[in-house]
C-alpha cells in the first residue's frame, strides 16, 4: 500500500561503522552549537548521523556528557527543539522534524532515497564499494523459463555485519526494470539473456554497480559497503509527482486526502463530495441539493462506489453532508465521462472511493466533535500482522443549527442522520486476503410539520483477493444493498406515506495480468440483479382523504463482460483501451400495457400482457468501447484524449427542482429505453517548478443519442403507466475546463473555471427545439488558497461562483370567463434563478510535533458563507393583489455559519 509520506530534511552522512556494542561518549563544552556537537560525535565514534544543518537552531548550548549513551547524547543535543531522531539501524541515526520522523517507512520511501543517492553519488571509479572485478556469470541456457526469460534471485547484505537490507533497490541501469528487497533482504528480477549493469542502492550505502552476464536463471548475492552522501529533500506521495502529465486515463481527478480536513466545510464536517466541487466540471445546484453534477449530467448519472458496492444516495440531511466517512477512506478518484471498462451502468461519471484496512500492528482511536456532528473511529489488529478491523460511526445533532436558518419554515424543521462502517481483513499467507465489510445509515427529515423524508441504506460486501504469481492476480466481490425510503404528507386531510426502494445483488470477478513493464491486461464480469419497489401509497391517518395504491415490484438483470489493456508504446506515447459488453433483461412478474398505434399516451391503453416470474419482458444489448491516450510533448507537457460509450439502464424518477431521497428508481422497459451516450475529451497538461505547479486545459463533448424527459405536468408517483408521462429524444453537452494547482509551499491551492452547456431536444417539448437541461450552468469558478506558515498551521479561503440554474417560470397571465387569472409559462427551462456565490474561511491547528504523546489533538475553525449571501435554491411565484406574478426567492441558508471542530487521536 502506497501512502503519502513527506520528509523535510536533507541528509549528511559521516564516517565509519564499528562492531562494538554499548558505545558511550564524553563531551563537555559550555558553549557549542548543535551542529558542531553532532559533527564531533560523528568524527569521534564509529557511528553515522543523518541531519540537515539548516534545521538545527544556531545558538550555542551547554553540554556535560559523561559516559553517555548515544540516545542520551542525542536527547540532550535536541532538547527544546522541534526535532527528534530514530535509531534507524545499528549505529545509524536519523534526525528530522518530530512531526514526520516517527512515520513508518515503506518500500516507496527507500526507492525515493535510492534515486536521490544515485543523483548525489560521485563517479563509479571513485565510489566506495562499487568496484567490480569483472562480470558475474549467471545460469545456463537450460535454466531459462518457457517464456525465454531468466529469473535472477539473491540477497542484499551489509559486507561488514552480514545484516540483510529491507527495501534496498535493485535496478537495471538505463532501464525501468527494478525491484525492492523484501523483509528478508531477498530480491527477484525477470531478465532476458544478456549483459547488464545492476545498480543496487540503499540509504547510507550509495549506489553500487555490479556487472552480470545472464545466461539463465540463477542466484546472485550482493554485499554492500557503506558510502557517505548528501541527499536532497525526499517527498514520497501515493501518486507520481508528474501524474498530471504522465497519466494515461482521460478525465480523471484524484482527491488529496491529506488536504481534505483543512478545507472550509459546512458545520465542520469533512466532506468528500463537497471537495469534488472544487474540481473543474463538477457542480451542484446549491445548498439543500443531494449529490453532484458532472459535466452537465444529472444526479443519478453518477456511479457512486464504496469499494465495489454502489450507493444509491450520496448524501445525508438532504445534501448538507456526505455519505462517506473521510476517516476510513484510502483513495478517491472521479472519472468524468471517459470511464474505464471495469465500470459501467452510468452515463456521466464514476466516483471510485476505496476504503482502507485497519492497522495490522497497533490499536488506534480517533474522535471528532463539531457543532452538529460527532464521529469516532477505532482500528487495530485482531491477530497481529494477520487480521485487522476498522470501525467508524457518525451521528448528527443538528436541530439547534436549523434554528439559525433565515426561512421560518426551515426553522420549524428537524434533521437527523447516523451511519456506521465496519471492515474486517484477514490475511491467509502472503497471497490471499479476505475482506468483509458492512455499511448502514439512517436519515430522518421533517419540514415545517408539512412533509417528511425517512431513508436508510444497509449494504454488505465480501471480497477475496488472490495473488497467483508475480504477474497474475485477481479478486472476487459479492455485494448486497438494500435502500428504502418514504415520503410523508403530514397535513391532516391529505396525510399519506409513499414508500419505495431498490435492492440489488452484485457479483464481480476480476483478473489482472501484467505481461511486462509496458503491458497490463484486466478482464472480468459485472453481474447486477435489481429488485425495484416503484411505489406504495398508504393513508397516514384515519381522517386522510388520500387514495391508497401500490405497484408491483420490478426486476432486471444487467450482466457485463469487460476487458481492457494499458500499453506503453514508447516513452512518449501510451494507450489505455478496452470494451464493455452489457446484456440487460427486464424480467417478470409484471404487466405490460398495449397502446393504440404502439405509442404510449394517456387514455390510449387497448390491452395488457401478463408475464410470469422470471419471464423475459424486454432485452437490450450495448457494446461500449473505451479508449484513452497520452502523448508526452516534453518531460513537462502532454496531450491526453479519450472516448467512451456509456449506457444506463437504471434511472431516478423526479419532476421537482432536485431529486429527493424518496425519488423512485425506474428500470428500462420496452417503452422506457436506456440512456446511451458518446463521450469525448482532449486536453493539454503542463507541469512547472519541478512538478509543484500543475496546469490543465480540457475540452469535452457528449452526444446523448437516447434519453427521455417528462411531459408538462407529469404524474410520476405510483403511476402504473409511467411510460405515458415520458417523451423520448436526444441531448448534448460540451464545455471547457481550466485548472491550476500549486501543491506545496507557504502559499498553495487551486483555481478552476468551467464553461459548460447541456441541452436536450425532445419532440413534444419546446416545439422540438433544443432547451436547457435542469442542470445547465454555463459558468463555474472555484478558488481555494492555503497559507501554511508551518506544518501545524493552515489558513484556507475558498470562493465559489456559479451561474444560476434554469427553471420554467410564468411570464404573464390571461383572464378566463370566471374572472380567474391563468399564468402563461415560458418555454422549458428558459429562465434562470440568480447566480450563486459564496466565500468560506477555515483555520486548522494541526497535530503537535511531540511523538511521545499518546494522544494528539487538532482543531479546525471555519466560517461557511462568510458574507451571508442568500443564495437561491429555487424561485417560486405567487400572484399579487393586482394579479401580477411575483417571484419569491427560497434561500435555504441565508447567513454565515461558524463552526469549531475538535479532533483527538492516538498514535
Amino acid at each position: 500500500m502506497k501512502r503519502l509520506l513527506s520528509l523535510a530534511f536533507l541528509v549528511l552522512l559521516c564516517t565509519c561503522v564499528s562492531a562494538q556494542k554499548d558505545l558511550t561518549l564524553n563531551l563537555t563544552d559550555a558553549s557549542i552549537t548543535r551542529s558542531a556537537a553532532l559533527q564531533r560525535i560523528n568524527d569521534g565514534l564509529p557511528v553515522r548521523i543523518f541531519f540537515q544543518e539548516d534545521q538545527l537552531p544556531t545558538g550555542p548550548i551547554a553540554l556535560d556528557l559523561k559516559d553517555a549513551t548515544m540516545r542520551e547524547a542525542l536527547d540532550a543535543i535536541l532538547k527544546n527543539t522541534v526535532l527528534d531522531f530514530i535509531d534507524y539501524r545499528d549505529r545509524v541515526y536519523v534526525i528530522g522534524p518530530a512531526i514526520t520522523i516517527g512515520t513508518e517507512f515503506d518500500a516507496a520511501y527507500y526507492a525515493a532515497v535510492a534515486e536521490r543517492i544515485e543523483e548525489a553519488e560521485p563517479a563509479p571509479e571513485t565510489r566506495r564499494g562499487a568496484a567490480n572485478d569483472g562480470p558475474a556469470y549467471i545460469g545456463t541456457l537450460e535454466s531459462l523459463g518457457t517464456d525465454g526469460m531468466a529469473t535472477l534471485k539473491g540477497q542484499i547484505t551489509d559486507q561488514n555485519t552480514g545484516e540483510t537490507f529491507i527495501g534496498a533497490t535493485v535496478q537495471v541501469e538505463n532501464s525501468t526494470t527494478a525491484t525492492v528487497t523484501d523483509t528478508d533482504g531477498n530480491y527477484e528480477l525477470k531478465l532476458r539473456p544478456g549483459s547488464y549493469t545492476l545498480v543496487v542502492s540503499y540509504v547510507g550505502f550509495g549506489a553500487n554497480r555490479r556487472e552480470v552476464k545472464v545466461n539463465g536463471s540463477g542466484d546472485y548475492n550482493i554485499a554492500l559497503g557503506s558510502s557517505a552522501t548528501n541527499l536532497q529533500e525526499i517527498v514520497v506521495t501515493e501518486t507520481a509527482a508528474d501524474a498530471n502529465v504522465d497519466r494515461v486515463q482521460a478525465g480523471v481527478q484524484r482527491i488529496d486526502m491529506a488536504q481534505l480536513e483543512k478545507l472550509p466545510t459546512f458545520m465542520g464536517e469533512t466532506d468528500v463530495v463537497k471537495a469534488l466541487l472544487l474540481n473543474p466540471g463538477v457542480s451542484s445546484i446549491g445548498e439543500g441539493a443531494s449529490g453532484f453534477n458532472v459535466r452537465g449530467g444529472e444526479i443519478d448519472q453518477n456511479l457512486l462506489l464504496m469499494d465495489n458496492g454502489a450507493l444509491i444516495n450520496s448524501s445525508h440531511a438532504l445534501g448538507f453532508f456526505s455519505t462517506y466517512n473521510a476517516d476510513l477512506i484510502k483513495s478517491v478518484d472521479l472519472y468524468k465521462a471517459n470511464i474505464p471498462a471495469r465500470f459501467g451502468g452510468r452515463l456521466a461519471s464514476v466516483l471510485d472511493v476505496q476504503m482502507r484496512d485497519g492497522n495490522f500492528d497497533h490499536f488506534r482511536v480517533k474522535a471528532g466533535v463539531g457543532p452538529v456532528t460527532g464521529k469516532v473511529m477505532l482500528e487495530g489488529p485482531i491477530v497481529k500482522e494477520k487480521s485487522s478491523f476498522i470501525f467508524g460511526a457518525r451521528s448528527s445533532y443538528a436541530n439547534w443549527a436549523i434554528q439559525l436558518a433565515s426561512v421560518p419554515e426551515v426553522k420549524a424543521s428537524s434533521a437527523f442522520f447516523f451511519d456506521g462502517n465496519l471492515r474486517l481483513t484477514q490475511r491467509f499467507g502472503e497471497k490471499s486476503t479476505l475482506i468483509l465489510q458492512g455499511y448502514g445509515s439512517q436519515d430522518e427529515f421533517t419540514y415545517n410539520n408539512t412533509f417528511a423524508f425517512d431513508y436508510q441504506t444497509m449494504m454488505g460486501q465480501a471480497s477475496w483477493k488472490q495473488i497467483f504469481s508475480d504477474k497474475l492476480y485477481g479478486d472476487l466481490s459479492v455485494v448486497y444493498n438494500d435502500y428504502t425510503s418514504s415520503q410523508s404528507d403530514l397535513r391532516t386531510l391529505t396525510a399519506e406515506q409513499v414508500d419505495n426502494g431498490i435492492r440489488y445483488l452484485t457479483i464481480k470477478p476480476t483478473i489482472n495480468y501484467e505481461a511486462n513493464e509496458k503491458l497490463s491486461v484486466e478482464a472480468g464480469l459485472d453481474i447486477n440483479q435489481y429488485f425495484v419497489n416503484p411505489g406504495e401509497r398508504t393513508r397516514a391517518s384515519e381522517e386522510s382523504l388520500a387514495t391508497e395504491s401500490s405497484l408491483e415490484e420490478e426486476q432486471g438483470m444487467e450482466a457485463s463482460l469487460y476487458a481492457s489493456a494499458d500499453f506503453e508504446i514508447s516513452e512518449r506515447f501510451s494507450v489505455s483501451g478496452g470494451f464493455r459488453f452489457t446484456n440487460y433483461r427486464f424480467l417478470g412478474p409484471g404487466t405490460e400495457f398495449q397502446y393504440e398505434d404502439g405509442i404510449p399516451a394517456r387514455g390510449r391503453i387497448t390491452d395488457s400482457i401478463r408475464f410470469g416470474a422470471g419471464e423475459l419482458i424486454e432485452a437490450y444489448n450495448a457494446f461500449q468501447p473505451r479508449v484513452s491516450a497520452r502523448f508526452r510533448l516534453t518531460g513537462k507537457a502532454s496531450i491526453r484524449a479519450g472516448y467512451s460509450r456509456t449506457a444506463q439502464f437504471l434511472n431516478q424518477i423526479f419532476v421537482s427542482d432536485s431529486p429527493t431521497p424518496s425519488s423512485q428508481y425506474q428500470l428500462s422497459t420496452g417503452y422506457i429505453p436506456p440512456f446511451l451516450s458518446h463521450n469525448f475529451s482532449i486536453g493539454y497538461f503542463l507541469n512547472l517548478e519541478d512538478n509543484n505547479v500543475e496546469l490543465g486545459a480540457e475540452v469535452y463533448g457528449r452526444q446523448i443519442d437516447q434519453l427521455w424527459d417528462y411531459r408538462d405536468f407529469a404524474e410520476v408517483i405510483v403511476n402504473p403507466s409511467l411510460e405515458t408521462e415520458i417523451l423520448i429524444g436526444e441531448g448534448r453537452a460540451y464545455g471547457l475546463e481550466l485548472s491550476g494547482k500549486r501543491k506545496v509551499g507557504v502559499l498553495n491551492g487551486l483555481v478552476s473555471y468551467t464553461y459548460s452547456r447541456t441541452e436536450r431536444q425532445i419532440p413534444g417539448i419546446n416545439n422540438g427545439n433544443y432547451y436547457n437541461s435542469n442542470f445547465d450552468k454555463p459558468h463555474n469558478f472555484v478558488a481555494t488558497i492555503n497559507w501554511n506558515p508551518n506544518k501545524r498551521n493552515t489558513l484556507t479561503a475558498n470562493f465559489t461562483y456559479g451561474t444560476g440554474r434554469p427553471v420554467t417560470a410564468p411570464v404573464g397571465n390571461y383572464r378566463v370567463e370566471n374572472g380567474l387569472f391563468v399564468p402563461v409559462y415560458s418555454n422549458r427551462n428558459e429562465v434562470r434563478i440568480p447566480d450563486y456565490h459564496r466565500l468560506d474561511l477555515a483555520y486548522t491547528l494541526g497535530k503537535g510535533y511531540n511523538k511521545t504523546k499518546t494522544f494528539q489533538t487538532s482543531w479546525t475553525v471555519s466560517l461557511y458563507n462568510v458574507y451571508g449571501r442568500k443564495n437561491a435554491f429555487s424561485v417560486f411565484y405567487t400572484q399579487a393583489p393586482d394579479q401580477t406574478n411575483v417571484a419569491n426567492r427560497l434561500a435555504v441558508l441565508g447567513t454565515v455559519f461558524p463552526a469549531i471542530t475538535f479532533n483527538i487521536e492516538t498514535r
